[in-house]
C-alpha cells in the first residue's frame, strides 16, 4: 500500500471528500473524468463522482518500478477506503479534511487553502481541454484545476517527477451507483494515527 505521504498527496489531489448534504465537493452534478498518469508512474486511472462529489471513487492501474497495482478509493460519508481488488486488502481512514470543508463552506476557498499548504500559490487562469482553469504554482510544481476537478499536475518530489493529465471529462452525466459501493471480503486495516472507529 501507498506509504502515509503519498496517501495525504492523493487525497489533496484528487480530492476525495464527503460532507453533508448541504456542501458541494464540485460545482458539477457528476463526472467521469480519465487520467494519463507519466513520471516515476505510469498507467491510468478513472474517477467518479455523482452528487456535486458526496460520492466519489477512483480506480487506478499504475506501474512503479516495474511493479504495477490497481487501486480503488472509495469515499463513503466522512470515511475513505483505499484497496487492492486483487489482494482484497486494504486500509480506511476518517478524512482529515472534512471539517476545514465546513467551516469554509465555499469550495475556490478550500481549494486555494489546500494549495496553499501544499507550497502552491494562485497564479491565473490557463486553457486546458478548452476549459478556463485555475493555475497553482510552487517550488514542488504546478496544478491545473476545474471547478474544483484534477485537470493537469506535475509534481517533482525530492527529484521524482510525476505528471497526472486529465485526456477525457464527461460531467453531469449518468454515473453507476456500484462505483461507490465497497466490496464484501476486503479486509481493512486503521491508517494509524486517525482513530477510526470500526464498522
Amino acid at each position: 500500500m501507498k506509504t502515509l505521504l503519498t496517501i495525504f498527496l492523493f487525497m489533496f489531489i484528487f480530492f476525495n471528500l464527503h460532507s453533508q448534504n448541504t456542501l458541494k465537493v464540485y460545482n458539477l452534478k457528476s463526472g467521469i473524468i480519465e487520467y494519463k498518469h507519466s513520471g516515476t508512474r505510469s498507467g491510468t486511472s478513472t474517477m467518479y463522482f455523482d452528487d456535486y462529489g458526496q460520492k466519489s471513487a477512483n480506480y487506478s492501474v499504475l506501474t512503479t518500478n516495474g511493479k504495477t497495482q490497481k487501486n480503488w478509493v472509495i469515499s463513503h460519508g466522512e470515511m475513505q477506503y483505499m484497496f487492492d481488488p486483487d489482494t482484497k486488502t486494504g486500509q480506511k481512514l476518517k478524512n482529515p479534511m472534512i471539517e476545514m470543508l465546513k467551516e469554509m463552506d465555499d469550495l475556490e476557498k478550500f481549494t486555494e487553502e489546500i494549495y496553499t499548504r501544499m507550497g502552491f500559490k494562485d497564479a491565473g487562469t490557463e486553457k486546458y481541454l478548452d476549459k478556463d482553469c485555475r493555475v497553482f504554482k510552487g517550488d514542488m510544481g504546478k496544478v491545473l484545476t476545474w471547478n474544483g476537478l484534477l485537470m493537469f499536475m506535475e509534481m517533482n518530489i525530492m527529484g521524482n517527477i510525476s505528471r497526472q493529465e486529465a485526456t477525457k471529462v464527461d460531467v453531469n452525466v449518468p454515473v453507476k451507483a456500484s462505483y461507490f459501493e465497497v466490496p464484501q471480503g476486503i479486509t481493512f486495516t486503521e491508517l494509524p494515527g486517525f482513530g477510526v472507529e470500526e464498522d
